[in-house]
């Protein structure tokens, strides 16, 4: 049985970063960037465990897509996975917040 996949606000203000970043130079990267990341995400909903746990957060896991990093974490009693963040590999990760 699958499992269900929330973007949460904050991960879907990154992806409008993101997009309208790389959009500056390239606007039809910039869709393929996001849909990529999308896909990325909405993937977790047949192998949600698959990503690697992120040390410095309990509980966290991240599925990398160079440079991007999917952060999310997993409900295994609701079947429900939550995407926290995309974030950007060279960002500073002490300004990372999650909810």
């Amino acid at each position: 049985m699958d499992y269900r996949v929330i973007l949460s606000k904050p991960s879907l203000r990154d992806l409008g970063r993101i997009a309208r970043y790389i959009a500056q130079d390239n606007p039809s990267a910039a869709e393929r960037v996001g849909l990529e990341l999308v896909d990325l995400a909405e993937s977790l909903n047949a192998l949600p465990l698959r990503g690697a746990p992120l040390r410095s957060r309990l509980g966290v896991r991240r599925l990398v897509s160079e440079p991007y990093l999917v952060l999310y974490r997993v409900d295994e009693a609701r079947r429900v996975v939550s995407v926290l963040r995309f974030w950007h590999a060279n960002q500073n990760p002490a300004a990372l917040w999650l909810e």
